[in-house]
């Protein structure tokens, strides 16, 4: 397979794409629904933080809990890939002369591209309300923090989708625990260094793990900002590496005569 091939299939993923985010949100259900739905998320967890009454605690679930808007879209991949089985697309994509990994790739990019928009809003609207003010220069890097963790994360959740795919009626259930399992051990609300050694060591290959500590030493004003965006970026990447492998290995097993995608 060319690159070409490569980029003619995540192209003719992101048509799809964006077909499904017209079908699923217009631009009022989206602020009207969606973004106050997260909002509203945001102030709660922000409240829950105030009751302790430390302020650097506050600043720490508020940051965290921003950033799970976009984790939480970005694991919709979940369902939108299953979404072609019942369409019964695997079957054309099997017959194809082309690696699907790249098709699906690009078939769920709406998810961590809403995820960019409403985390973003939500981190620098809200967040001034309970004690964090950002600089000018701030703004920016901490928009490019949000797109690479979330864009990060989106790899690994093609890897939930891959799996899902194969069991389509666990697919909510798959991206519901996953989104569980990073919030609570990935440094959402509580530290990392929470947790057993065991735990603290499979948080490193999480995205999230990294993106959060990037944007709480961008806001602390920490000098580590830049390895912790490149570890998230570089985990992304084997993430979505990962991803490509799985789908490859579904889809020769397709081409092969195996019933597991039809």
């Amino acid at each position: 397979m060319t690159p070409a091939d490569a980029i003619r299939a995540f192209r003719q993923g992101t048509v799809v794409a964006a077909a499904d985010l017209r079908a699923f949100y217009t631009w009022r259900t989206w602020l009207g629904g969606w973004l106050v739905r997260v909002l509203c998320q945001v102030v709660f967890y922000s409240l829950l933080a105030s009751l302790v009454g430390d302020e650097e605690y506050i600043t720490y679930v508020i940051l965290g809990a921003a950033l799970m808007i976009g984790v939480t879209e970005a694991m919709l991949t979940s369902a939108s890939t299953t979404w072609d089985r019942y369409l019964g697309t695997p079957p054309l994509l099997a017959a194809a002369p082309s690696r699907p990994g790249f098709y699906f790739v690009g078939r769920s990019v709406q998810w961590p591209v809403s995820g960019v928009a409403s985390t973003s809003i939500a981190l620098f609207t809200l967040s001034p309300f309970f004690g964090v003010s950002w600089s000018l220069w701030q703004i920016p890097v901490g928009l490019l923090l949000v797109a690479v963790t979330t864009f990060a994360t989106y790899g690994m959740a093609l890897v939930v989708g891959a799996v899902a795919l194969t069991v389509p009626g666990a697919r909510n259930v798959l991206s519901s625990v996953t989104v569980m399992a990073i919030t609570a051990f990935c440094g959402v609300l509580t530290p990392v260094d929470f947790w057993p050694a065991a735990v603290r060591v499979i948080a490193q290959a999480v995205p999230v793990t990294h993106g959060l500590e990037a944007l709480r030493q961008l806001e602390g004003g920490g000098a580590a900002v830049a390895g912790s965006a490149g570890l998230a970026a570089l985990t992304g990447l084997c993430w979505t590496a990962l991803a490509l492998l799985a789908f490859h290995v579904l889809f020769a097993r397709a081409r092969r005569g195996s019933a597991l995608l039809t």
